[in-house]
C-alpha cells in the first residue's frame, strides 16, 4: 500500500533526524566551570543554556512526530491486514 510505504518512509527519515539531534546534543558545548566570569560569561552561558532548551524541543518534537507516524502505520495495519 502507497500510504503505508510513505509512512514507513517518513518513520525512518524521523528517525535519522533524531539521531542527527543526538549527535547535535553530544557535540554542543557545556557550561564548564572556568575563572571565565563577567557579563560576557553570562551571556555565553545564557546562549548555552538557549541552544539546549532548542536542542531538547527538536528531540520532544520529533519523537512526537515519530510516535504519530507508527500509530499511523498500526492504525493503517489494523485496516488492511
Amino acid at each position: 500500500m502507497i500510504a503505508s510505504r510513505m509512512l514507513e518512509e517518513q518513520a525512518a527519515a524521523l528517525a535519522v533526524m533524531r539521531s542527527r539531534i543526538d549527535r547535535a546534543r553530544a557535540l554542543a558545548p557545556s557550561g564548564v566551570e572556568s575563572e571565565w566570569a563577567g557579563p560576557a560569561r553570562r551571556l555565553y552561558d545564557a546562549g548555552l543554556d538557549e541552544l539546549h532548551r532548542t536542542i531538547s524541543s527538536a528531540q520532544a518534537s520529533v519523537d512526537v512526530a515519530l510516535a504519530d507516524t507508527r500509530r499511523a502505520i498500526d492504525t493503517l495495519a489494523g485496516h488492511v491486514g
